[in-house]
């Protein structure tokens, strides 16, 4: 089963936690505000928490004249005649920007912290840093653990984020495969290489970015609540809301039904050759056979009922209330 980690495994509520300035010139609150103005129309749940945190602060954001949303990496703006860049630093590579050794040193730092880093690039130049933390679900480690006893052999954590980020979520989850910056296409093709390897895979995710791994998996899962209109439109399964543990229950309650299923066919199968044999001996006659015959299918009909009132086990509830407190704001100038 393989996991996204932003909105999926993290509750998809990131706070801006560290602003990092590059440039004497330009103060942290206009890092925060030109930041805002290039997320302004995105919808990752990253770009959201910059955008609200800065209206939290009561802070200007300029309107931005044109964007560009590039999958996996950031936005490309255009600001009263400049451009912005406001991203991962793969987008500031992708744009002939490459990070100083101060840029590079915060970028170990924050991500040391468990912190995604954003870069910010006004006019071709590096002039500072966001750092957004978020919160790990409540449960999911128990959720983990449940799918483990179920018998799911291969849990894989995947994400866009970077490397030392997602180890540490997957650290706190107890999962050991992890993959990082991964982009759509990156997702996608590790869907197809486990698709080879003879695994019936499953992903849960929740963005525009899941999708197409959504698409490929063989058992497409998300999040419901917040979950991107693509994604939800892609996905075998919508969760009607965010609790993680529902993805435990869809397992259960698949493997229940599989039981009732092969259950259903060893009745009927069974019924029906032993009525055939019976009659073959002239041990019963034709009005005793078809009555055998219409009780097997009420049989059948009554034992698939029993899926009615089948609650699948869930953790305690407890566990899901737990909510890990992010890292106060701390800013840098």
């Amino acid at each position: 089963m393989v996991f996204d980690k932003t909105g999926t495994l993290t509750l998809g509520r990131p706070l801006v936690t560290s602003v990092v300035t590059l440039d004497e010139s330009v103060t942290a609150d206009e890092v925060l505000s030109l930041a805002a103005s290039g997320e302004l129309h995105a919808r990752h749940p990253l770009a959201e928490a910059i955008v609200r945190r800065t209206e939290e602060q009561h802070l200007h954001i300029p309107i931005h004249q044109a964007c560009e949303v590039v999958l996996g990496m950031g936005v490309r703006a255009e600001l009263d005649g400049s451009r912005l860049l406001v991203g991962s630093p793969a987008l500031l590579r992708r744009h002939g920007l490459e990070l100083s050794e101060v840029a590079q040193d915060w970028t170990s730092r924050l991500r040391a912290a468990g912190e995604t880093v954003i870069c910010l690039a006004h006019d071709e130049k590096l002039i500072g840093m966001l750092g957004l933390s978020d919160a790990v679900r409540g449960g999911a480690d128990t959720v983990v653990r449940q799918l483990t006893d179920l018998g799911v052999t291969r849990i894989v954590l995947l994400t866009g984020d970077a490397p030392e980020t997602a180890q540490a979520v997957a650290d706190t989850l107890g999962i050991t495969e992890v993959h990082a910056h991964a982009l759509p296409e990156a997702k996608l093709q590790l869907i197809r290489d486990l698709q080879a390897e003879g695994h019936s895979v499953a992903m849960v995710g929740d963005g525009t970015n899941d999708a197409p791994a959504l698409a490929l998996a063989d058992i497409g899962i998300v999040m419901g609540a917040h979950s991107s209109h693509v994604a939800l439109e892609t996905a075998d399964i919508a969760l009607a809301g965010n609790d993680l543990r529902q993805v435990a229950a869809v397992v259960e309650l698949s493997r229940h039904t599989l039981r009732v299923v092969r259950q259903n066919y060893t009745l009927s199968i069974g019924v029906n050759l032993a009525g055939l044999i019976a009659s073959a001996g002239g041990s019963i006659n034709p009005v005793l056979a078809a009555l055998l015959h219409n009780t097997s299918s009420i049989a059948v009909v009554a034992n698939s009922a029993r899926l009615v009132g089948h609650t699948p086990h869930l953790p305690s509830d407890a566990a899901a209330r737990l909510r890990a407190a992010p890292l106060e704001e701390r800013r840098v100038r």
